[in-house]
């Protein structure tokens, strides 16, 4: 029931208005994220650095844009080219707003990552049937020297904020047919299961791996130190959102029927403790420096919110 009320509201999201929770990318010095602009019925994706307390609106498209990742000097993107909400081109822009290219050719495109100088993306063919798997490949920064790493693979691109995550070598993603996290080799080899049940959400900081586990009465948290393999797992009421790693704190977000719940769980300690609330159409955009940034939906903009949870400033 949980993993079909989340499949849900994660597809409301996506048809009515921002689209934060797919779409955001930050250094820590610089955020970017999409929004839907309502008075020009558009897409627009907006970049945030620690020189300015403003937003800038840095690219416009008709159709849907998400998956923005600051990679240098540019921003690259998932951008639907308007027949299907699965199916995107993948393009990229300077984050001045100049030089907007398209770096795949077709839109075909479900999901990618950047690891060093290599795109890595998943695939699948408009025609084809909507349950079949689909292809897992690398491509140059360029666009150029596209590969099909697995013709059929068995990535999960639906109901899942990240499908896939790339780190040292390897591929980290969840299985489309039993819901588990596996680890495989950037070359498609030497698969194995790293998760016990069904994984909803995962995110890698630095060397710790992250991996929320839906159960039948209460969502796991996993933290796993991917250098030694050792684990510290903890429970959560509800589904786990992970913001963020630092100095063996995670921060992790939690959906209430009235408020959302941000919350810290020591890593050493085993300890957790809710640190403030939020209203429960605010949705987290990134990482700013020591701050996070959530976008309201209902009130129309985006915010900068400390530990105590009190607003910093307020973009666009």
């Amino acid at each position: 029931m949980r993993r079909k009320w989340l499949v849900a509201l994660l597809s409301v999201i996506m048809l009515f208005g921002v689209v934060p929770a797919y779409g955001a990318e930050d250094s820590g010095e610089s955020l970017v994220w999409e929004g839907y602009n309502s008075h020009t019925k558009s897409s627009e994706i907006y970049l945030t650095t620690s020189t300015s307390n403003d937003s800038t609106v840095i690219f416009t498209f008709p159709t849907e844009i998400r998956g923005s990742k600051l990679v240098g000097e540019w921003v690259y993107f998932l951008l639907l080219d308007g027949t299907s909400e699965s199916f995107a081109h993948i393009a990229k822009i300077k984050k001045d707003g100049s030089a907007f290219t398209y770096v795949s050719k077709d839109a075909d495109y479900m999901d990618f990552q950047v690891a060093g100088d290599t795109i890595y993306f998943s695939k699948r063919k408009k025609d084809m049937d909507v349950d079949a798997p689909v292809s897992f490949g690398s491509m140059k920064m360029d666009g150029t020297d596209e590969k099909i790493i697995q013709l059929n693979s068995h990535l999960k691109v639906a109901g899942i904020k990240k499908p896939f995550l790339i780190y040292q070598g390897y591929i980290y993603y969840v299985d489309r047919n039993n819901g588990k996290l596996y680890r495989m080799k950037l070359d498609g080899t030497g698969a194995k299961v790293i998760s016990s049940g069904y994984v909803d959400s995962l995110e890698i900081y630095g060397d710790i791996l992250f991996f929320a586990e839906d159960g039948p009465k209460n969502d796991k948290g996993v933290l796993v130190d991917l250098k030694s393999t050792k684990r510290k797992v903890f429970s959560s009421d509800n589904h786990i959102e992970p913001l963020r790693y630092d100095n063996n704190k995670f921060y992790y977000l939690t959906w209430g029927s009235t408020e959302n719940y941000i919350y810290v769980f020591d890593r050493y300690t085993g300890k957790k403790n809710k640190l403030f609330s939020l209203r429960n159409d605010d949705y987290f955009l990134g990482n700013f420096g020591e701050d996070f940034v959530f976008e309201s939906y209902s009130r129309g903009f985006a915010f900068k919110v400390g530990y105590n949870g009190k607003i910093k400033n307020k973009y666009w």
